[in-house]
């Protein structure tokens, strides 16, 4: 009987140590994944930060919103370009360019939804061809330290290509202040601002769910509305419309300010307080702290 007791204890304590070395493993590994998700950036299941902590994105518009013409020089060399290839080299009716334009949001897509035959990779080049832009896209140090103060994810969301939005931002000196590539033409599918496609595909590219989480700063007025509309924060780029309108007034944008470095007034809360990243030495002096520019980038196609 003594010993029938005494196996029965020894049996009862290796199942319990068992059960406590079952149990010590297992808490262990939670331990370690959340560690290791933690160490990864704070992924999980694939989603980001934004979708972990609401984390707000900002979208920035290319052409005379990141650098701004007081006459929009550069936005005349590209339309010319745009009306010359469609008259010279597809042999459309002068004017053509400009209706397809009003009519489907840009002239690209107005040719692709009227079918018109047309090399799509040669019209994008010859049209985003503009040597002169040297002349009125110039070094920006002030711009370039208030995209380098911007906290959140940050995006050029551009209607045209990506290597003419690269060029704008190489001859701006700001091209290292974004670690995301550009969301372009071709990555939207070719649809336009005008639509709210163009919207939800930028949304999957910065892999953002909540449209209040989204942050646009724009000079056209219909991307304006179609982004406030989709749910978007709006902030509009230009005193004035080209055509001379009041732009102070614009019912869709929750904000007008007269340029891109007017933003951090606007929305603040977008921004490094930048009290906290500098440091006063004993003579008084304040030296800020250096921010890496280094980010893992992220396909947008």
């Amino acid at each position: 009987t003594t010993t029938t007791t005494t196996t029965t204890a020894a049996a009862s304590m290796d199942l319990n140590l068992l059960a406590a070395i079952v149990f010590g493993g297992a808490l262990i590994g939670v331990v370690l994944l959340s560690l290791f998700s933690k160490g990864a950036g704070g992924r999980t299941n694939g989603t980001n930060k934004s979708e972990q902590e609401g984390g707000d994105i900002l979208f920035i518009d290319c052409d005379d919103t990141l650098y701004r013409n007081e006459n929009w020089e550069v936005a005349k060399m590209i339309t010319e370009n745009i009306e010359a290839y469609v008259t010279d080299k597809l042999h459309l009716p002068s004017g053509k360019a400009y209706e397809l334009y009003k009519k489907h949001g840009t002239a690209l897509r107005g040719l692709q939804m009227e079918k018109i035959d047309f090399d799509l990779d040669d019209f994008l080049k010859t049209v985003h061809d503009l040597p002169d832009a040297k002349k009125y896209i110039k070094q920006d140090a002030a711009l370039r330290d208030m995209l380098n103060s911007v906290s959140v994810d940050k995006w050029v969301f551009t209607a045209s290509t990506r290597e003419h939005a690269t060029n704008c931002m190489n001859l701006l000196g700001v091209a290292r202040c974004f670690s995301n590539p550009v969301i372009d033409v071709r990555a939207a599918k070719f649809n336009t601002k005008h639509s709210p496609e163009c919207y939800k595909h930028a949304m999957r590219i910065a892999n953002v769910r909540e449209a209040s989480q989204c942050y646009i700063v724009d000079d056209s007025w219909s991307n304006i509305k179609t982004a406030k509309e989709m749910g978007w924060n709006t902030a509009l780029v230009g005193l004035k419309s080209r055509d001379g309108k009041d732009a102070t007034k614009y019912p869709h944008a929750d904000h007008v300010i007269a340029d891109l470095k007017e933003l951090p007034r606007v929305w603040p809360h977008l921004f490094r307080d930048e009290s906290k990243d500098s440091k006063q030495l004993s003579n008084g002096t304040t030296v800020k702290k250096r921010k890496s520019s280094k980010g893992k980038r992220r396909k947008a196609d």
